[in-house]
C-alpha cells in the first residue's frame, strides 16, 4: 500500500462555490425530472466537501430520503471486486494470467477454464452476460447461488472466443468472486472487507444486502427502489441479496460513502500499488461513448478533466461516479428509480467545477473566436476575472459597487414561463447557467460586468449591463443582459428586481408566480 501526496489542482474555494449550488439544483433536477430521490456528494483533497439527498427514499410512505441512507451501487462491484484480486496479486497469491480453472476447481474441463482472470476482469473472455435466464433483474428469481453460477459456468457461460470482443458479463465477475472465494478460503464478503474495505476504511459500504437489513424508515438502513412512469405512476422496488453475483453488482453505499472510497484509493492511492493502479486503468476497449475499459474500471475525459470510474444500474436504482485523480476530486451521484439521470447529473457536476476551476464553457471559445461561424469578427477576448473588473456607480444608492459585490447582488434564480435561469459566481467569475439543465456548462454564458443606464421597460429604474460572453449568436450575442435594480426605501444594498434578456423580463424566483392558466394579453 502507498499513499500519495500531491495536491489538488483545483482549489478547495472552487469546489465550495459548487457545493453551494448543488442542493436548490439537484431538487431542481429531481422535480423536472420527476424523480423519486437522488443522492450526490462532492469529495475533494482528503475531505468530504458536499453531501446531498433530495425527494424520498420510498414513495410510497413519504419517506425523506437523507445523505445517510444506503443506495445499491450495482456494477461499481466490478471495481471493487478488481482491487481485490489486485491486492491479492501484489500479495503474490495469484496471477492476472491465470486460468479460472487453476482455482475453481469444479470448472477444470470446461469450456470457461481456460479464460484468465485477465480476461475476466476486462470482460474480454466472451462470456454471456447474464445467462440464458437472467429473470432476477426483473425480480423473477432469486439472484443465482454459487451452486446455481457453477452450473451456468459449466452448461452455458461461453459465448465467443476470448478476446474476439468486448462483452461485458456479470457472470464473468461472479466467477471472479469464487476465486477470491477459493484463493482466501473465506466467503467473498469476509475476503472484500479484509483485503479492500479495512484498509480503506470506509464506513456505510458492503458487498451485498446484509441479511435483517433496516429499511427507508431508518435513516442508514436502504432505500426503496422504484420504477418508471413506463407503466403507470412509479411502484417500490424491494431490495433483494445477490448471493453468487455480489462481486458483480451487490456493492451498497451513500454517494459520500463511495465518493470518498474512490477518493482515498483512486486519487491517494491509499490501497493498491502505483503499478497495480496503472493495471486496473491500461485500455483494454474503446466504449461506445468514446471512453476506455481498463480492468473494472472506466476512463474518459468530460468537461476537460480525466476522469476514471464506474457506473451502475440495478433494480433499485442508477448510479455514477467519476474521480478526476490530477484534481484529487471525486463526483457520485446515486438514484432511487430504474430511469435516474446520475450518469447526466455526475457530468453536470463535473461542468460546474470546471467552470469554478476557471475553465470556460465547452465551446464558448469557438463561438468567440476571429471568424466564428463565417463572420466578419475578429474574436472577443475572455472576460477578465470580477476582481479586475471595474467599480460601477449605482444612482440610487449614491455609491459604487465592485463588480464581485454586484454579483452578488444579481446571484440567484430568475423565472419566465420558458424556464429558470440561475446567475452565480464560479470561481471569481459571474456565469448565467440553465438551471433545468442536467449539464448546465454546456450552455453557460460568462457574464462581464458593465456600466449603468436606464430601464428600457420601466421609467425611471436603472440597469447595470452585464455583456454576454461565449454565446453561439443564438441568444445574446450582440446585446447586453440587463440587471434591474432597487435599492430599498429603508436604505441598504440594492435588490435585484428582474434580469431583461434581449426585450424579455425574467423575475426573481421567490417573486414569480406562475398562473393557472397563462392568458393571451
Amino acid at each position: 500500500m502507498t499513499t500519495s501526496h500531491t495536491s489538488a489542482g483545483i482549489s478547495r474555494e472552487a469546489v465550495l462555490d459548487v457545493a453551494a449550488l448543488l442542493p436548490e439544483w439537484l431538487e431542481t433536477a429531481r422535480h423536472l425530472r420527476r424523480q423519486s430521490g437522488l443522492q450526490a456528494a462532492i469529495w475533494h483533497d482528503g475531505e468530504l466537501v458536499a453531501e446531498v439527498a433530495v425527494g424520498e427514499a420510498d414513495l410510497a410512505t413519504g419517506t425523506p430520503l437523507r445523505p445517510t441512507h444506503r443506495l445499491r451501487i450495482a456494477s461499481h462491484s466490478k471495481m471493487i471486486t478488481a482491487m481485490a484480486i489486485l491486492r491479492l496479486r501484489e500479495l503474490g497469491r495469484i496471477r492476472l494470467d491465470d486460468a479460472l480453472g487453476d482455482h475453481v476447481g469444479e470448472l477444470v474441463g470446461t469450456a470457461v477454464a481456460d479464460r484468465t482472470l485477465r480476461d475476466l476482469l476486462s470482460h474480454s473472455a466472451g462470456l454471456t452476460r447474464d445467462s440464458d435466464d437472467a429473470r432476477w433483474w426483473r425480480l423473477g428469481i432469486p439472484f443465482p447461488d454459487r451452486a446455481q453460477l457453477l452450473r451456468i459456468a459449466r452448461t452455458s457461460a461461453v459465448k465467443a472466443e476470448a478476446g474476439l470482443h468486448l462483452q461485458y458479463s456479470n457472470i464473468g465477475y461472479g466467477l471472479l468472486g469464487l476465486v477470491i472465494e477459493a484463493v482466501t478460503g473465506s466467503s467473498f464478503t469476509e475476503a472484500v472487507e479484509e483485503l479492500v474495505l479495512a484498509p480503506v476504511g470506509v464506513e456505510g459500504m458492503g458487498p451485498d444486502l446484509p441479511e435483517g437489513a433496516a429499511g427507508p424508515e431508518v435513516a442508514d438502513g436502504f432505500a426503496a427502489g422504484h420504477t418508471s412512469f413506463l407503466h403507470g405512476p412509479r411502484r417500490p422496488v424491494e431490495q433483494v441479496p445477490t448471493r453468487a453475483l455480489a462481486a458483480a453488482t451487490g456493492f451498497w453505499a451513500s454517494a459520500g460513502a463511495i465518493a470518498t472510497f474512490m477518493g482515498r484509493v483512486l486519487t491517494r492511492g491509499e490501497l493498491l500499488s502505483p503499478a497495480s493502479l496503472r493495471e486496473m486503468r491500461r485500455r483494454v476497449w474503446t466504449l461506445h461513448d468514446g471512453g476506455q475499459y481498463g480492468l473494472g474500471l472506466q476512463e474518459g475525459r468530460l468537461h476537460g478533466f480525466a476522469v476514471l470510474g464506474h457506473s451502475g444500474g440495478f433494480p433499485t436504482g442508477l448510479s455514477r461516479t467519476w474521480a478526476v485523480p490530477t484534481e484529487r476530486l471525486v463526483v457520485s451521484v446515486i438514484g432511487t428509480a430504474v430511469d435516474a439521470p446520475s450518469s447526466d447529473l455526475a457530468e453536470g457536476i463535473l461542468g460546474l467545477l470546471a467552470l469554478a476551476s476557471g475553465r470556460p464553457a465547452p465551446q464558448a471559445d469557438g463561438w468567440e473566436q476571429a471568424g466564428a461561424q463565417g463572420g466578419g469578427s475578429d474574436g472577443r477576448p475572455r472576460p477578465v476575472v470580477l476582481a479586475e473588473q471595474p467599480e460601477v456607480e449605482i444612482s440610487a444608492a449614491g455609491s459604487g459597487l465592485t463588480a464581485h459585490e454586484l454579483a452578488g447582488v444579481v446571484s440567484g434564480t430568475y423565472d419566465t414561463l420558458w424556464g429558470r435561469t440561475r446567475l452565480a459566481v464560479l470561481g471569481g467569475r459571474l456565469f448565467a447557467l440553465d438551471e433545468a439543465a442536467a449539464d448546465p456548462a454546456s450552455g453557460t454564458l460568462e457574464l462581464a460586468v458593465g456600466g449603468t443606464r436606464g430601464d428600457p421597460i420601466v421609467a425611471g429604474a436603472e440597469v447595470v449591463e452585464l455583456a454576454a460572453w461565449g454565446d453561439s449568436g443564438y441568444d445574446t450575442w450582440a446585446e447586453p443582459v440587463l440587471a434591474r435594480l432597487e435599492v430599498p426605501a429603508e436604505g441598504g444594498p440594492p435588490r435585484c428586481t428582474a434580469l431583461v434578456w434581449t426585450g424579455q423580463v425574467q423575475t426573481p424566483s421567490a417573486d414569480f408566480a406562475m398562473p393557472e392558466r397563462v392568458v393571451a394579453p
